[in-house]
C-alpha cells in the first residue's frame, strides 16, 4: 500500500473540505497544488495553451463555488480533472459554434473582430479535425472518451467520474472512439489507433 500516496489524498481531501467551508487559505494551498494539473488536461483538450489558461481560470473557480458539492468518497484529484476536462470541452464547443456563426451572418468580411481571440479559436480548432469530430459526439460518449484518453482515468476512476458502473463507462469510451474512427475516415482527416485514441493528436 502507498502509504504516501494516501496521506496525500487525505491532506487533498481535507484542502478541500475546508475550501467548502469558506477558507481561502486553504483554497490558495488547493489551486497551488491543482493548478499545473488543470492546465496541463485543458492544454491536451484544447490544444492552445491560451485557451488553457482561460479554461484553469474558470475551473479553480468552480472548485471555489462548488467545494460543498465534493464528495470525500472520491479522491479529490478525479473530482478536479474532471471538472477541468468539462470545462476545457465546452470552451472548444464554444469555439467552434462561435466561428459557424461568424461564417454565417459574414461577420469577419464585414465587421471588426477581436483577431487575437479569432486566431488562437482557429489554431484550436485546425489543428486537429479529431477537435471537430468530438464535438459531434453524444455527451455521455464525448465526456467518456475525453476523460479516459485526455485525463488519462482508469476504468474504476472513469466509473466514478461519470457516476455509472465501469464497465458501463469503459462501453461508453469504446463506442465514442468507434463513432470517431468513423467520422474522421468520412472527412480523410485520419483515424484513432484500435487501441484507443492515438498518442499525440491531441497535443497538436
Amino acid at each position: 500500500m502507498d502509504y504516501e500516496l494516501l496521506r496525500r489524498r487525505d491532506e487533498e481531501r481535507d484542502l478541500l473540505l475546508r475550501v467548502a467551508a469558506g477558507d481561502r487559505t486553504a483554497f490558495r494551498r488547493l489551486d497551488a497544488r491543482f493548478r499545473p494539473l488543470v492546465l496541463q488536461v485543458a492544454g491536451r483538450v484544447t490544444g492552445d495553451p491560451w485557451l488553457a489558461e482561460d479554461v484553469a481560470q474558470d475551473v479553480m473557480l468552480e472548485v471555489w463555488r462548488r467545494a460543498h458539492r465534493y464528495d470525500p468518497a472520491h479522491p479529490p484529484v478525479t473530482w478536479i480533472r474532471t471538472i477541468a476536462t468539462r470545462r476545457a470541452i465546452d470552451r472548444v464547443r464554444k469555439a467552434q459554434a462561435d466561428r459557424e456563426r461568424d461564417r454565417r451572418i459574414g461577420m469577419r468580411d464585414h465587421e471588426p473582430v477581436d483577431h487575437g481571440s479569432a486566431d488562437r479559436a482557429e489554431a484550436v480548432l485546425d489543428r486537429v479535425a479529431l477537435h471537430r469530430a468530438l464535438v459531434t459526439l453524444p455527451d455521455r460518449q464525448r465526456q467518456a472518451v475525453v476523460l479516459r484518453y485526455l485525463a488519462d482515468l482508469s476504468g474504476p476512476e472513469l466509473g466514478r467520474a461519470l457516476g455509472v458502473p465501469t464497465g458501463t463507462a469503459k462501453t461508453r469510451a469504446r463506442d465514442g472512439v468507434t463513432a470517431l474512427r468513423r467520422t474522421l475516415a468520412r472527412t480523410g482527416a485520419g483515424s484513432v489507433g484500435d487501441d484507443g485514441v492515438r498518442p499525440g493528436r491531441f497535443d497538436g
